[in-house]
């Protein structure tokens, strides 16, 4: 090969790759901030839920050691269940590294059937055992519970 056919070469490379990597941040931007996704979309009162949490924001999130997440049933608009009051300290328990993702099984033997989806308040750039601070909240998609 001649030297002008190896900097053409390079030349392609460079524009390929620097494409892919547009592209992968592209996808990035316009997924989710935190995707919550359901491994169904419909469940009996015995099933386990599984559930995705892709954390898709350039920080660190956290969620609540009393109350990682809130289940909510569609009746003419969303209702949270309601808890009993928390006997332990509320703090940071588990944490997603930005860009990464965890996965829980949840029981849902105590909700009614109906269409939900779950709510997930979580703490920005928290330390874990910190005292927990609601930032934001996030929600999954909608699942039927028969």
């Amino acid at each position: 090969m001649k030297n002008k056919d190896l900097i053409i070469l390079a030349i392609l490379i460079v524009i390929i790759w620097g494409g892919l990597v547009w592209q992968e941040r592209l996808q990035t931007a316009n997924a989710a901030p935190v995707l919550i996704k359901t491994d169904k979309s419909e469940y009996t009162k015995n099933d386990p839920l599984k559930v995705a949490v892709k954390n898709n924001l350039g920080k660190k999130i956290c969620f609540s050691s009393c109350y990682p997440y809130y289940p909510e049933k569609k009746d003419g608009g969303w209702h949270l269940y309601s808890y009993s009051q928390c006997q332990k300290p509320n703090v940071n328990d588990v944490c997603v590294d930005a860009y990464q993702s965890k996965f829980f099984k949840i029981d849902l033997s105590l909700l009614s059937a109906g269409i939900h989806r779950l709510v997930l308040p979580v703490c920005l750039n928290c330390k874990n055992n910190d005292g927990f601070k609601e930032d934001n909240r996030f929600y999954s998609n909608e699942f039927l519970i028969k």
